[in-house]
């Protein structure tokens, strides 16, 4: 079992920087470090559950959606400091931009892609 985790971050941290981060598993890890108490709290993300699909406003039932969207609000075990953040997909599921408030990403991918005013530390 280890093994078969172990090659699923491979393949999800794994490109180059021309290609965008990219999840071609149902369910991925990221690690977070809050600002307050710096815990590193682990966060699983299920693609299928909680990455929402964004349509252009005058979109009509059956068009594709434009970007798809995860807001994400966490709390560590040590305080009561809410983190909160925001990754933006495309349509192919790369990343586009990321965002947090109260915490910073230990991904790298997800450190470079930070997009945005948000506290990073």
């Amino acid at each position: 079992m280890f093994e078969k985790l172990k090659e699923a971050i491979g393949r999800l941290l794994s490109g180059s920087a021309e290609e965008p981060f990219t999840c071609d598993t149902r369910t991925f890890d990221l690690k977070i470090k809050c600002a307050k108490c710096g815990e590193v709290i682990p966060v699983r993300i299920d693609r299928d559950h909680e990455i929402q699909p964004q349509y252009d406003e005058d979109a009509e039932e059956g068009d594709q959606p434009t970007e798809w969207l995860l807001h994400k609000e966490i709390v560590g075990a040590n305080c009561q400091n809410i983190i909160h953040f925001t990754l933006r997909f495309g349509c192919d599921h790369g990343l586009m931009s990321s965002s947090i408030e109260g915490g910073e990403f230990l991904t790298p991918e997800l450190e470079a892609g930070r997009h945005g005013s948000g506290e990073d530390t």
